[in-house]
């Protein structure tokens, strides 16, 4: 069994890397990658710290990393990748676009709508977060969770889970939360050209969640044809059935390599499991047996 989507306190998880390598070792997995948001620090600690002594399975060098796709958001996850050559990319990329400029101004910007809105809200001086590490999604919806009486004023499924707020609502361009990111994100094409140039393997990620797209079918055949994907993540923690079969059957159809994980943040996104998400994830090793075979 493997899981190949997740995350630690390097990007937006909650469990240090020595915490996932113990629990991977725990429950048995055999493959995992641990794919943190635009960093690949993750690899830098595990060989500094002598870390492979807690988990005995197969560790694949992974990274998520954003994408502008036609003025949204998309992920992509790199697998095979030489992590110094992506760490050096971002660093080099984001040198003018650090972390912290970034999130501080996406922050401000969600204060003053929630602010607009008639919430609740905690000074913004006074907030209790760290804008090198923290993202500003998650600093806003976990401050307007913590006020009870802002969910009268809230939209009910923005209320009801983060999932919600950042897919229905900040994607979306007619959404008064939405904020155009394209100008601090790099393209779909230049993700992929880094990857490859890393010596890895480019998969779009959990393609379903993209809820501004009405039609996935559609926004999945565009970005298959149109760009340089070696893969595409076909078990995920949100996927149905029936959405997991067709992804299936596109990479069957088209040559691609198939990609699987929960997406495990730890306590960031209660209900899903490592390796097994919602316990709905079984995913095969063979998935990953197949790759270099195209």
């Amino acid at each position: 069994m493997i899981d190949i989507h997740i995350h630690t306190t390097h990007s937006d998880g909650t469990k240090t890397v020595e915490e996932i390598l113990k629990q991977a070792e725990q429950i048995g997995l055999d493959y995992i990658s641990i794919t943190d948001h635009e960093n690949c620090k993750a690899y830098r600690e595990i060989e500094e710290k002598n870390l492979k002594q807690y988990y005995h399975g197969t560790l694949i060098p992974g990274v998520e990393l954003k994408a502008c796709y036609k003025g949204k958001i998309i992920d992509i996850l790199g697998y095979g990748i030489d992590v110094n050559k992506i760490q050096q990319w971002s660093d080099e990329f984001y040198k003018d676009k650090t972390h912290a400029k970034i999130q501080t101004k996406y922050l401000k910007k969600r204060y003053e709508i929630f602010q607009q809105m008639g919430c609740t809200l905690t000074p913004y001086e006074e907030l209790n977060w760290d804008p090198n590490h923290d993202w500003a999604n998650i600093v806003i919806y976990d401050e307007i969770k913590s006020h009870p009486e802002n969910q009268a004023k809230c939209p009910e499924d923005l209320w009801e889970s983060f999932d919600n707020y950042k897919y229905r609502y900040c994607y979306r361009e007619d959404s008064i939360f939405y904020i155009d990111k394209s100008t601090d994100t790099p393209s779909v094409e230049e993700i992929i050209k880094q990857i490859h140039h890393a010596g890895g393997l480019a998969f779009l990620a959990h393609v379903y969640v993209y809820n501004w797209a009405k039609d996935k079918k559609a926004l999945i055949d565009d970005l298959m044809c149109n760009y340089d994907f070696d893969g595409m993540e076909c078990y995920y923690s949100e996927f149905s059935e029936e959405q997991t079969q067709y992804a299936l059957e596109v990479c069957e159809k088209r040559g691609l390599y198939k990609s699987g994980g929960s997406d495990y943040h730890g306590d960031k996104k209660p209900g899903i499991s490592l390796g097994t998400g919602r316990g709905n994830l079984q995913i095969p090793n063979e998935i990953i047996r197949t790759w270099g075979r195209r």
